[in-house]
């Protein structure tokens, strides 16, 4: 996993190796204040299908994430992962995950995702736990089944 800091549309100004652990059984969904902290947190779908968080901490300048933090659950704020979403997140169910920046005004991340029937799903950002099946803001169409990603 790295991260690519300082994107300018044709450049990017430094890429950090985060961990050479394989990322491969799993997605980024979301880098973003998720807490309500200050500090960007992590969200990511792992292999059984359920949505972790990874809590960043503050770097020494305060500024921004001490990468080392997104790096694992040992070296994150409460030194785990948590279980964000509980289940039902494999990619057979949801092929195409995307998070964004708050797009219901409560400041937290939002969730969009393409469901393998084809409806399209708003789930709205929390800062403990992401609740329910999300509200269904297209419903089941076949075309959405062909794309290949959202965003």
């Amino acid at each position: 996993m790295w991260a690519l800091i300082g994107y300018h549309g044709a450049t990017i100004s430094s890429a950090t190796r985060l961990t050479a652990t394989l990322w491969d059984q799993r997605d980024i969904v979301t880098v973003g204040d998720v807490t309500g902290d200050g500090v960007a947190d992590l969200i990511y779908r792992a292999p059984d299908a359920t949505l972790q968080l990874r809590k960043g901490i503050a770097n020494a300048s305060g500024s921004g994430v001490d990468l080392n933090s997104l790096a694992s659950g040992a070296n994150s704020a409460g030194g785990q992962d948590i279980t964000y979403g509980s289940s039902g997140w494999s990619r057979a169910s949801i092929p195409h995950i995307i998070g964004t920046p708050d797009v219901t005004g409560d400041s937290v991340p939002d969730i969009w995702t393409v469901r393998a029937d084809g409806s399209v799903r708003l789930y709205t950002g929390k800062t403990d736990v992401l609740t329910g099946a999300g509200t269904e803001i297209i419903t089941a169409r076949s075309y959405w089944k062909t794309r290949i990603a959202i965003g």
